[in-house]
């Protein structure tokens, strides 16, 4: 079994191809944690250690009772490893699977304890990105946790590489478009859809169909799957999963604010300890009957114009987040790299800037041509999207074997596997127009 100083690891909960996980008990505070230790195989990737690093340092920054905490990260070998806080109780994901459709006022709970934590998030100018029922966690005393960040990003990031998961990502996300706070908005969204109808709202057989049924399609009406649901929970779902960002509430705030009112307009006064008995019983719990609605005024609220730039500087922007985005990953790789050789990394979050100084000769480049040739696909490399065709520059990759995905809603999905060798440009031309 694994040793970490400070920690008594007493079970292994799940091991994956990335990463495994393990319940420990903290000695030095007398609670129980747990310890995510990232494989040497995955901490040698870029990718996989950028994640990893960036779930460390962006839940450094943020404390609230919604979110889940990182009490401590550090290397064990070669391997990084964080503790987190062990929260005793299903996710959202496997509450839905036992009890399909929620009752109505423990959704709205769930609901607006999840709007608070993802304002959290936002007020400090962080996406989360990966908003789904599997990263939400509920304890038996009650309360409902966020956690799972190692897809955010900061709003200043300008490293294009954004992930997700597809059946919760927004259409923007989907199409590689610019994403603001509201995607986070809709993944939110079609959460609350699956909680009211035990259905996912845009989940698929393979991944094009997932992705053209976001992009395009409305999910099935709330009011067919559920037909007993106030008008006022199909409409709030409807505007959350809206296209069109602008459409969608003006941010998470706004969203629990809304979701109060509908608690007060059908007499609901849902709280933790409800659900804590609905976890502890629930073929016993009390399902609470709705009220005659009651009017309250709600508060329009408008989102906030966008900028837009003339095509000479969206270039140049481009230029300057592809540049950027490789200066990044190489100076996390070099800097760990030092670190772990030198044995002098210890705490990841106290780590010193990262190097500036950068051997491009150490990267691979894939130039991707389309046919049509200004096709608008979404390109996705080892499953990361990297925005929308005709890309910009050429993809800096590190040398070895990637996954390629280019998708277009109407020409569908192609996908080849590209050999990336060290200094050398592979150009690689599409053809979306041959089966």
């Amino acid at each position: 079994m694994l040793e970490i100083d400070g920690y008594h690891i007493f079970a292994e909960l799940k091991r994956g191809p990335v990463t495994t996980i393990f319940k420990a008990l903290d000695t030095h505070h007398g609670r129980i944690v747990l310890i995510k230790l990232l494989h040497a195989e995955a901490a040698a990737e870029t990718s996989r250690l950028i994640q990893f690093l960036q779930e460390i340092n962006i839940n450094a920054l943020m404390v609230h009772p919604n979110l889940r905490h990182i009490y401590q990260s550090g290397m064990v070998g070669d391997e990084p490893f964080l503790a987190l806080e062990y929260v005793e109780g299903p996710t959202l994901h496997e509450l839905i699977r036992r009890h399909n459709k929620l009752p109505i006022d423990i959704c709205l709970f769930i609901a607006r304890e999840l709007a608070k934590a993802i304002a959290a998030v936002h007020r400090y100018n962080v996406l989360h990105l990966d908003i789904k029922p599997h990263n939400i966690f509920l304890s038996y005393a009650g309360e409902v946790k966020l956690g799972d960040l190692g897809l955010a990003r900061e709003l200043v990031d300008t490293n294009p590489l954004i992930v997700g998961t597809p059946a919760y990502m927004s259409p923007e996300q989907v199409l590689g478009r610019e994403v603001d706070k509201s995607s986070d908005l809709f993944s939110f969204g079609a959460v609350f859809y699956e909680m009211l109808t035990g259905e996912a709202a845009f989940a698929n057989h393979t991944l094009s169909a997932t992705l053209h049924h976001v992009a395009n399609w409305e999910p099935i009406s709330i009011a067919r799957l559920r037909p007993e649901l106030p008008n006022e929970f199909v409409i709030t779902c409807q505007k959350l999963l809206a296209k069109n960002p602008a459409e969608r509430y003006r941010d998470a705030e706004a969203v629990s604010e809304h979701l109060t009112r509908l608690e007060q307009m059908y007499g609901l006064t849902t709280a933790k300890h409800h659900l804590a008995d609905f976890l502890a019983a629930p073929e016993t719990y009390h399902k609470v009957a709705l009220q005659p609605a009651v009017s309250i005024p709600e508060i329009e609220y408008s989102r906030p114009k966008t900028f837009s730039m003339s095509w000479g500087m969206a270039a140049l922007a481009g230029a300057v987040m592809f540049f950027s985005g490789v200066l990044y990953i190489w100076g996390i790789k070099t800097y760990v790299q030092h670190k772990t050789e030198t044995g002098a990394i210890g705490n990841v979050m106290n780590a010193p800037p990262f190097p500036h100084t950068t051997d491009f000769s150490l990267f691979g480049y894939l130039d991707l041509q389309m046919n049509p040739a200004m096709t608008e696909s979404v390109v996705y490399i080892d499953g990361d999207s990297l925005g929308q065709t005709p890309l910009k520059a050429p993809v800096a990759l590190t040398p070895g074997k990637h996954q390629v995905i280019i998708y277009h809603p109407q020409l569908g999905e192609k996908e080849m596997s590209v050999d990336i060798s060290a200094g050398k440009i592979l150009r690689q031309t599409v053809d979306l127009t041959k089966p």
